[in-house]
């Protein structure tokens, strides 16, 4: 095998007893550099911002807690794009340069990635809003902008996260933060932070009954858990759906509630609902990456082909910096039937643009297995699964596919009973050996169930075998009955 092939497996630092993704790509210092080319050629056009109206007259207020609201609506922000925008509206109109972020924020521990990548995520979070801009001045920092004119015309915006009006009390600080916590373990997809974001959340609503974000983010925990290890009863997705309904009912403008819900509907196969309630999201937050990538799920479950790919890209462009929306790009680019070797150039930009991402390496192992089954593959994926605790059981249909595919059947087979489940997970591998009939089996009881990932699955073309299968038409009517009406 070609060396330089190799070294796209990440094997060299696997058969010297040492896994470590930046072995696969050296692209690290890439990826600084493009944050420092980032940092010294964004400007940004400011002639409808104008200096008559300050932060405060605009409706920006910091409280006590440091937390940020606007007209009344508390921003849902992490804690360094928290402070940067504290540091922006304070300094407001003044510049504030890059030591001064680095002071205030990072306590003299930053990277100009670090601060391009804030930046990037504050801009994101604050695009629904309407009324700011961040603009950045070439060798002098970052400056904020009050679009004064959209300040005029705009007497009422939706509560980006967190409406005082609905709660008597302004839920404490320490569960705001919480919270905050709770949605980024939900980022990282492991068994174990599924597992502590879940016992944050039930936590803080025992605390703070009506604080609607806890409840919206522990139905995205019941939606992940759903989709990545089959782990939820439908009655939990039903009643998630139902504590959603309270939240729309409280916070009708709360961002993510539209998504969330159509996330749901998706794993109960309810899909003629979630596109409606999608594409309610998209037309109330266009700026919304998580809206764009939930909506490219819900074209993947329903075979949407070339508009998986816009919807996963306009994510992507939205939000470059999130391992998880570069991941849903490249499956669906494979979903759409691209040429593989677009597809595979696809899984090597996301783990380029991520090494540090466990999930963007296997994704990158997957394709690489799909396009080109090769042995060392499969021990790469191996290694990877002992050094990573985390991400086994999460990724055991990756990893199954891959030893199945690279011709070590005996270890996918272990996988796959060591990792069992009812919605059908490990189709690809039972189909990459062979083993069609058995998978058939497998998607049978799992159509029965009535929900779960299983039209993710039936849409893969690595499982497109199965539609040749005598008994695919019954499956078809079981799982798609409910398609949207074109």
């Amino acid at each position: 095998m070609d060396v330089s092939i190799r070294n796209e497996y990440a094997c060299q630092s696997a058969l010297n007893g040492q896994w470590n993704m930046n072995d696969a790509y050296s692209t690290v210092d890439d990826c600084k550099k493009m944050h420092e080319v980032s940092w010294i050629t964004e400007m940004h056009n400011s002639s409808d911002a104008l200096a008559d109206i300050d932060p405060v007259s605009a409706g920006f207020d910091i409280d006590l807690d440091g937390f940020v609201s606007y007209k009344d609506s508390l921003l849902f922000l992490p804690p360094k794009e928290r402070g940067a925008f504290r540091l922006l509206l304070n300094a407001w109109p003044k510049v504030v340069s890059k030591e001064e972020f680095s002071k205030n924020v990072w306590a003299g521990r930053m990277s100009d990635q670090s601060l391009a990548r804030c930046i990037t995520q504050l801009r994101r979070a604050l695009a629904s809003l309407g009324v700011v801009q961040i603009d950045a001045l070439y060798g002098q920092g970052y400056r904020l902008a009050i679009l004064s004119d959209k300040v005029r015309r705009f007497s009422t915006v939706p509560a980006t996260v967190h409406s005082r009006k609905s709660d008597a009390v302004k839920p404490h600080a320490a569960l705001i933060e919480a919270c905050i916590h709770a949605r980024q373990l939900l980022e990282l997809r492991s068994l174990d932070a599924f597992s502590q974001a879940e016992s944050i959340l039930k936590n803080v609503i025992s605390k703070a009954p009506d604080y609607m974000m806890a409840k919206l983010l522990l139905a995205q925990y019941v939606a992940e858990r759903a989709f990545f290890d089959g782990n939820i009863q439908r009655s939990q997705i039903d009643e998630a759906l139902g504590q959603l309904k309270i939240v729309q009912d409280a916070e009708p403008y709360l961002q993510g509630l539209q998504s969330q819900m159509g996330y749901l509907l998706d794993c109960k196969w309810h899909f003629d609902e979630a596109r409606v309630v999608h594409e309610q999201a998209l037309q109330m937050f266009p700026d919304d990456d998580i809206a764009y990538y939930r909506y490219g799920w819900h074209l993947i479950y329903t075979n949407g082909s070339s508009a998986t790919v816009d919807a996963m890209r306009s994510a992507a462009q939205l939000n470059p910096f999130s391992p998880n929306i570069a991941i849903g790009l490249v499956r669906a680019c494979a979903c759409a039937n691209m040429d593989p070797a677009e597809v595979l150039a696809q899984a090597r930009s996301a783990y380029s643009s991520h090494p540090d991402s466990p999930s963007a390496y296997v994704a990158l192992l997957y394709t690489l297995a799909w396009v080109d089954p090769q042995p060392e593959i499969a021990h790469a994926a191996r290694h990877f699964v002992q050094k990573n605790r985390y991400a086994h059981s999460l990724t055991s249909r990756a990893v199954a596919y891959i030893l199945a595919r690279c011709g070590d059947h005996a270890g996918a087979l272990e996988v796959i009973e060591k990792h069992s489940s009812a919605h059908g997970i490990h189709l690809a591998a039972l189909i990459a050996m062979g083993m069609l009939d058995e998978a058939m089996i497998k998607v049978k009881a799992a159509a029965e169930t009535g929900f779960g990932v299983l039209p993710f699955s039936l849409n893969v073309p690595e499982c497109a075998a199965l539609k040749q299968h005598p008994d695919y038409p019954w499956v078809h009517e079981k799982v798609f009955s409910r398609m949207p009406k074109k």
